[in-house]
């Protein structure tokens, strides 16, 4: 059960790494408009946001 906890958590770690690299991919890009890049911020910052719980959480689960 503890495996499958922390396969999941690293799932949730790597499903936000990949956006937070989308968001920054697309965010640069001058032929987006204003909207977009507001929105990919947003993106961007909650997806640092959950990386840093989920990472919380992982070393958490790894200690038990």
């Amino acid at each position: 059960m503890l495996l499958f906890l922390l396969g999941l958590r690293m799932l949730f770690l790597s499903a936000a790494g990949a956006m937070c690299s989308y968001g920054l991919l697309h965010a640069a890009d001058p032929k987006v408009q204003w909207y977009w890049t507001v929105g990919h911020a947003v993106v961007l910052a909650a997806c640092v946001f959950l990386i840093g719980r989920v990472w919380t959480s992982l070393k958490a689960t790894w200690k038990q």
